[in-house]
């Protein structure tokens, strides 16, 4: 019966003494971002002086265990954000408070600080157009992607979005060097604006229809152009992680097509090419009758206009109504279309030899899966 008891203490004093503790970091993170309240407190000239946004600094870099907390009291005067794997974050701190006019940009500090092995270090980082609003763990190396965003309203409201890579090393924080690839460019950020702004992609993105999204499971960055309306194609592009770098890429799934004669397939084979498969008597067995690799595909639009994806994704005026895709083979040339054009769904294969004279046209039904 006494073991019992002593059990029975032994395990009440272990939940008081872990309740101390959350109670203890409770009160010592409410007392923390009491400091910052009061030292954020609005100013009378409406901006911060660079000895106030300092004295801020300073009290994060002395206070290491502010890594654990999670704020969520309000900090209305400092944007705060912190990877998933709670290893890294970012604050960062406007002149203005977040809370003026940015017509001329925000003007932000930023302190980044991060775990690296026990300890907790922190480093001020300029460069940054605006504030840190997201942060990605990308790997278990401990890369992590940032994601830095400017508003500016000047003739309309626009935006400025720029990604980052960084990595923690050997208790060091450092940016990594040419962490995105855009055919065969390298870039040190990835950047969306308007083209007076200087974005390398020159794409042109509005607020209210545009998204850049970061799937962790597939590890692949995408930046949406459009809504997805269900009678127009989605305009995006696509990053995927490989290797401690993003790389441009833009798949297709592939598409299948029959009629009773033949049964087709087109497939993507890397960021410019298509494959051409085609069985006989309209039945998908065994190898493919003739494969013919190396296609190109291009959107038609309404004004008849043929565009490579590069060119439609930042043509604000071009709406495509279907895809068309160019095959060579020894001498002949296929062409199939794949859209609408004149009020119909168009699934249709040409052929045409070396003459130019059209040997072959067929319609096909689409297979959806």
């Amino acid at each position: 019966m006494k073991s019992k008891n002593h059990i029975k203490i032994v395990w009440l004093l272990i939940v008081l003494f872990v309740a101390s503790c959350g109670s203890n970091i409770n009160q010592r993170e409410q007392s923390f971002t009491q400091k910052l309240n009061e030292m954020l407190a609005w100013p009378e000239g409406g901006t911060y002086s660079d000895e106030v946004m300092q004295s801020v600094f300073d009290l994060i870099k002395k206070t290491p265990q502010s890594l654990e907390y999670k704020f969520e009291g309000e900090l209305p005067h400092i944007h705060i954000a912190t990877s998933n794997d709670g290893n890294l974050r970012a604050y960062s701190l406007e002149r203005s408070g977040f809370e003026g006019n940015p017509s001329s940009g925000f003007e932000c500090k930023v302190l980044l600080q991060y775990r690296s092995g026990k300890k907790v270090f922190c480093e001020e980082v300029k460069g940054f157009n605006g504030y840190i609003t997201e942060i990605y763990h990308v790997d278990s190396n401990k890369f992590y992607l940032l994601e830095d965003f400017q508003g500016r309203l000047a003739q309309g409201t626009h935006e400025f979005y720029s990604f980052s890579v960084y990595k923690i090393e050997n208790k060091k924080l450092h940016k990594v060097k040419g962490a995105f690839v855009n055919r065969n460019t390298i870039y040190d950020n990835l950047e969306f604006s308007w083209d007076d702004y200087g974005g390398r992609l020159e794409i042109d993105f509005e607020k209210e229809d545009s998204a850049f999204i970061y799937n962790s499971f597939q590890k692949k960055l995408f930046a949406i152009k459009g809504m997805p309306l269900a009678d127009e194609p989605l305009k995006y592009r696509q990053y995927s992680w490989s290797n401690g770098r993003f790389e441009l890429e833009k798949y297709d799934e592939p598409i299948e097509f029959r009629n009773e004669k033949y049964f087709i397939r087109i497939e993507q084979q890397d960021e410019d090419h298509w494959t051409y498969k085609c069985w006989e008597n309209g039945q998908k067995q065994g190898e493919p009758d003739l494969v013919i690799e190396k296609g190109i595909k291009e959107y038609w639009t309404c004004g008849g206009s043929l565009l490579f994806h590069d060119e439609w994704v930042t043509d604000d005026e071009s709406t495509p109504l279907g895809d068309k895709y160019t095959f060579s083979n020894k001498g002949y040339r296929y062409e199939f279309y794949h859209g609408w054009s004149k009020g119909a769904q168009l699934e249709t294969l040409y052929v045409y030899d070396s003459k130019e004279r059209l040997v072959y046209s067929g319609d096909f039904e689409p297979l959806y899966h």
